[in-house]
């Protein structure tokens, strides 16, 4: 019997085993390479097998990673190399579409696939490779994922997140110069990913205890002791030590060989995978930006250590638990299906027609069984499964999120995965024992006020956090009104803000989205405030929308809904503005509003005038509360016409192009602060911009915590962020 505990990675390659599970366990991949300049034995090892013709599949960053040296060192050593990069992708989904270009592109002659990426092209990649039947290998560009020794695919096919049959690497290529080197978030997820076996073994010991499911101790302590060696060098992995990261890179390698052993996922995915997929599924049906999957998991697995917390404390009335599930409606689950799944309901309806989980008939024979066993089963739970702060402290040693809300998970979409995920797979998981003991919904409702009101604002607020971001800024850009005064008044500590940036080295614009007045007018404002600064400080969404028109549409007249401030802005910049027959109708923040012209306006955005908004703000705040701004003026007309305008000013991509034109800076060297979340915060949608929000304004705490619209950080004010600035860089 071969002793695995003193195996090392390469000693599993081309290993075949009869295991004291009764099982024998063989890995099919050739070869493992994870060592520093791990590329230079790439052409060597691809004449071993005599491959002559390269397909190289890459994104356009994997490419500039990893993709361009590969290229060089196979170039020259008689090799026919073809590629393919996804060129356009903001976010590559391992969709119908993405595979089928990939089958356009391919050759009949190709004889072997090359990947040079991780997840998402891994997948596309593995599954290719076991459609086609050539043999792949994959360049790691990161250790952020199990999945390179899969032998399946994670695809999303019909909106579904899909897990499909495929084949495990020929060879697994990680070269630690690379690796160490991704993005931390990238190496923060693949520990994350890591963290998640501690549940996902929990719940197959669940599958093992109730379902009598096939378990295999020997692929456990593979996995147990691959966490370990993570964990323990925590400090290694947040400073890229070589070791630290090897480790790392090889329990995730080691994951995927568990799953071959096996023959399925569950060494390596459980209930911490299930609502990680489906916040994908949600953000992909919302169109929102996908988060790192192990970042997910990591986040994840907190949630469910504190599901299996509660079910260890709670005293399980059985009685009730089998009249509630008796009371299960089929008819209205499926209504719940297709308003949550949407798209993908078809699919996971006929997943439970198929294996039949909720079936009542099944039920009753699975709760006797869990009756009888329950003792065993809280046994194992406090054995195996640690604590939910234990996974949130190694979390934070590496600056990792551990709350929903900081990856943009809104409390519906925490509620809504812990009640629905499970429909996901058939796999029993501790979610499915919760919905066989009638204490899904409970514990659901329990775990989303623990995220939302008891850690959630703290997770926002953390001051070490606070102080690693606010190193990297270089420029703040300030909102006004709610942020740096109110009125006619500045707020407490405003000055000295400006005097810390300076003395610090830190540069700072002013940017508004009130469109009622200008530049001239903010500089006498904050004058007459008591802060002098010159005209180049002050941005205003007037001279972002004025800007667009005349680099695009130059020969436009204009019919213009604004004070006297915007038409002055316009016509110094020569833009001809007409009471008739205008090829654009502007709204902005209209203090001076007529019935008449209003009514005007309309009447030509009905006849197909396109209309432009100058800014999106429903409410101006003022001294004595909040008055309608040009976002209320537009919902009128959008009511009245059904037109809805182009929005410029915050958060439209117009103002945060203005920005970095302007500024002359990367959006990760930016903070923007402000005090409203759907503009100010906003602005860090879809980039790196880093977002501040101040508890000045219209935002409340209870708003943040309720909003799907989530900041970097959170001060009460700017005196706050001023205070926080001196710690970091007052010796």
């Amino acid at each position: 019997m071969i002793n695995l505990e003193e195996f090392k990675i390469r000693d599993f390659l081309k290993t075949k085993f009869t295991c004291n599970c009764g099982k024998e366990h063989r890995v099919d991949i050739d070869d493992i390479i994870i060592e520093k300049e791990a590329i230079a034995f790439l052409p060597s090892l691809i004449n071993q097998y005599n491959f002559k013709k390269i397909f190289i599949i890459a994104d356009a960053n994997t490419y500039k990673v990893a993709g361009e040296i590969t290229e060089t060192a196979l170039q020259g050593n008689g090799f026919d190399l073809k590629k393919y990069i996804f060129e356009d992708e903001e976010h590559l989904i391992p969709d119908e579409k993405a595979i089928g270009k990939l089958l356009i592109q391919i050759t009949s002659d190709i004889d072997l696939i090359l990947a040079i990426g991780s997840g998402t092209l891994n997948d596309l990649s593995r599954y290719l490779s076991y459609k086609l039947s050539i043999p792949y290998f994959i360049v790691a560009t990161a250790p952020s994922m199990d999945g390179y020794a899969s032998t399946v695919s994670s695809l999303m096919v019909n909106d579904l997140k899909t897990t499909y049959k495929a084949i495990s690497p020929k060879a697994i290529i990680a070269d630690i110069n690379i690796i160490k080197n991704a993005p931390m978030e990238m190496i923060t997820a693949g520990l994350g990913d890591m963290l998640g076996k501690y549940t996902c073994l929990g719940d197959w010991e669940l599958g093992r205890i109730i379902n009598g499911e096939y378990y295999c101790e020997t692929v456990v302590n593979i996995i147990r002791s691959s966490i370990q060696k993570c964990v323990s060098n925590i400090d290694g992995i947040k400073n890229r030590d070589n070791f630290a990261i090897k480790n790392l890179m090889e329990g995730l390698v080691l994951s995927g060989i568990a799953m071959s052993f096996v023959g399925n996922s569950r060494p390596a995915s459980g209930s911490e995978h299930h609502l990680s997929h489906f916040w994908e599924m949600m953000f992909l049906l919302e169109g929102k930006k996908a988060i790192l999957h192990g970042t997910k998991v990591g986040i994840t697995t907190i949630i469910i250590t504190k599901l299996y917390e509660l079910l260890v404390t709670k005293t399980v009335n059985f009685n009730n638990a089998i009249d509630k599930v008796n009371s299960f409606n089929q008819e209205e689950w499926v209504k719940c299906i297709e308003k949550i799944y949407k798209t993908a309901a078809p699919d996971i309806i006929a997943l439970e027609e198929r294996v039949q989980k909720n079936s009542i008939e099944k039920y009753n024979k699975r709760i006797q069984i869990i009756k009888s066993k329950w003792n065993d089963i809280i046994r194992t739970i406090k054995k195996i499964v640690p604590s939910a702060k234990e996974i949130e402290a190694i979390l934070q040693k590496v600056d990792a999120p551990i709350n929903p809300l900081q990856v943009g998970v809104d409390s519906n979409t925490i509620l809504n995965s812990i009640i629905f995920a499970k429909e996901i797979r058939s796999r029993y998981t501790v979610l499915q024992l919760l919905w066989d003991l009638g204490l899904l919904e409970e514990f659901a409702l329990n775990i989303n006020d623990y995220f939302i009101k008891e850690q959630g604002y703290k997770c926002l607020s953390d001051k070490d956090k606070a102080k690693d971001i606010l190193r990297q800024v270089k420029c703040f850009v300030l909102d006004m009104d709610g942020t740096f005064y109110l009125g006619d008044k500045l707020y407490g500590g405003s000055l000295d803000f400006l005097k810390c940036l300076k003395k610090y080295r830190k540069d700072f614009y002013f940017f508004t989205n009130n469109s009622s007045k200008n530049v001239k007018y903010y500089i006498e404002k904050l004058k007459k405030m008591g802060c002098k600064i010159k005209s180049d400080k002050v941005l205003i969404s007037n001279q972002v929308i004025i800007q667009y028109i005349k680099k695009h549409m130059s020969d436009k007249k204009v019919y213009l809904l604004g004070t006297d401030y915007l038409k002055e802005d316009f016509i110094n910049a020569n833009i001809e503005i007409v009471e008739d027959d205008p090829g654009l109708v502007i709204v902005g923040f209209d203090t001076t509003l007529e019935y008449k012209r209003l009514s005007k306006a309309c009447d030509f955005i009905r006849n197909n005038v396109p209309v432009f908004a100058v800014n999106p703000d429903f409410n101006c705040p003022t001294e004595t509360g909040l008055i309608p701004d040009c976002g209320s003026i537009c919902a009128l007309i959008t009511a009245s016409t059904g037109v809805i305008p182009v929005f410029f000013g915050k958060p439209s991509h117009y103002t945060f192009q203005y920005i970095l034109d302007y500024t002359k800076l990367k959006d990760f060297e930016i903070a923007y602060v402000g005090d409203r979340l759907y503009t100010d915060i906003a602005m860090g949608n879809n980039n790196k911009m880093i977002t501040i929000l101040v508890l000045t304004g219209e935002t409340k705490k209870e708003d943040l915590i309720n909003s799907t619209i989530k900041p970097n950080l959170v001060f009460e004010s700017l005196k706050e962020i001023k205070s926080t600035l001196d710690e970091i860089y007052f010796k």
